[in-house]
């Protein structure tokens, strides 16, 4: 059965000057084809460009963290867990706010997820 109910978003961020737009839209195909494969419907994309992931001063990061507690998705999906964050606290502290309004971080490109906060009933602790 297909998960199409389920709603989700893309969170796409490069670094540096060294990287480009190419990376986000590289990114982003991933992830479109990643939801697509899994039957999650994308209602948003969230894009930080030529920010660093070691802080969480990113604009469109913390709107979709705020959007995240308005019930407007379930799932966020990025290309790999370090474009959601660099800095190990910021990502257990902003993974824990996502837990309490219901969504999970998905990862297109790793089989890695945050299935260890959930309880064994599949819902979010």
């Amino acid at each position: 059965m297909m998960n199409n109910t389920i709603k989700a978003v893309i969170y796409a961020r490069f670094s540096s000057h060294k990287q480009n737009t190419t990376s986000t839209t590289a990114q982003l195909n991933e992830c479109r084809a990643f939801a697509e494969r899994n039957g999650y419907y994308i209602v948003g994309e969230y894009i930080d460009e030529a920010i660093s992931g070691k802080s969480d001063d990113r604009p469109e990061f913390l709107r979709m963290i705020e959007d995240s507690s308005k019930g407007k998705f379930d799932r966020i999906i990025v290309y790999q867990l370090d474009r959601f964050a660099r800095n190990r606290y910021d990502s257990a502290n902003y993974k824990n706010k996502l837990r309490k309004n219901g969504v999970r971080v998905l990862s297109a490109k790793e089989n890695i997820s945050d299935d260890a906060s959930r309880n064994n009933d599949g819902k979010c602790a």
